[in-house]
């Protein structure tokens, strides 16, 4: 199975490991076991559920995760870092990804119209 990172959490990981080796270290490890066994092993992996149906999580220190999907050809992970921060940039992520074509397409229809307000 291939290991795949978003652009976000290749630079998330870089980071850590200039920053923070010994904690680069167990993201490696958990990157390592989630590639042989997504849903179970070290870290408690989790089901996201809701918005995030469709995503994992492991837990690499108190506070800390990996966030990721797979499939069965690859794992990709997400997001690295804190609980909070990394689970709103997923959501950040997947809503641009999700609705910019919905939002371009009405700003284009709406293109050199007037709209008058009345107050």
């Amino acid at each position: 199975m291939k290991l795949l990172f978003s652009k976000s959490a290749k630079q998330e990981y870089d980071i850590l490991k200039a920053d923070a080796p010994a904690l680069a270290e167990k993201v490696k490890s958990i990157l390592k076991e989630t590639v042989a066994h997504p849903e179970t092993g070290s870290g408690a992996p989790t089901r996201l559920e809701g918005l995030l149906s469709g995503l994992w999580q492991r837990t690499y220190s108190p506070g800390q995760v990996v966030i990721y999907s797979f499939d069965d050809e690859a794992v990709t992970i997400a997001s690295i870092g804190s609980r909070e921060t990394a689970l709103k940039k997923v959501q950040l992520e997947s809503y641009s990804e999700k609705d910019e074509k919905s939002v371009m397409d009405q700003m284009s229809a709406n293109r050199g119209k007037v709209s008058i307000l009345t107050i």
